[in-house]
């Protein structure tokens, strides 16, 4: 990488939903690979359900910057419901990316919203399938990964399957596979 490369990406999810898990373990990850990370949470009222906000900057320099994320290159969207609380399709640079876990359709629907990239994948579907909870965050590590491709995703399932050891580490790493997989983009 020649110059500054950095991409600002924003993890909006629920309490217990995972999200500032995958943003720490995405920025881990980062470092694994050689970048230069940095990830911290926003909370609201500290409670299973409520609204949170993870923030992940990976750069090939040292950036020293720890503030929230104003305008992500990437959001990545755990609960469709939270569109329209934290406005996503006005924060999200324009030409930026938007990961929802969702149905093509509803994709579709976002995309008239919003001038860029959207990409969807059921992270739910898949996280019941491999986990028997709704917990969703490495599915959507997994569609992230598809789209930003600044981190190798066996660099993220070793981190995974160090986190959770055991058969709970290997299905998450069955998750992400899964969802990179499937992860779609609506043209």
């Amino acid at each position: 990488m020649e110059g500054l490369s950095r991409i600002d990406i924003t993890f909006y999810g629920r309490g217990g939903q995972g999200a500032v898990t995958a943003a720490q373990v995405l920025a881990e990850a980062a470092i694994h690979s050689g970048l230069f990370a940095s990830a911290f949470p926003e909370y609201g009222a500290e409670r299973r359900g409520a609204p949170v906000r993870a923030y992940v900057r990976v750069a090939n320099q040292y950036l020293g910057i720890r503030e929230p994320i104003e305008k992500p290159d990437v959001s990545v969207v755990f609960d469709t419901r939270l569109i329209d609380v934290f406005n996503i399709t006005k924060i999200t640079k324009p030409n930026g990316t938007i990961v929802i876990n969702s149905s093509e359709d509803y994709a579709k629907q976002m995309l008239s919203q919003f001038n860029g990239k959207v990409v969807y994948v059921d992270a739910y579907g898949i996280s019941m399938k491999y986990l028997g909870k709704a917990i969703v965050n490495t599915p959507m590590l997994g569609a992230l990964l598809r789209v930003i491709g600044m981190i190798n995703i066996e660099v993220v399932k070793e981190l995974i399957r160090n986190t959770f050891r055991g058969r709970i580490g290997q299905l998450n790493a069955e998750a992400i596979d899964e969802a990179y997989k499937l992860a779609r983009v609506i043209p």
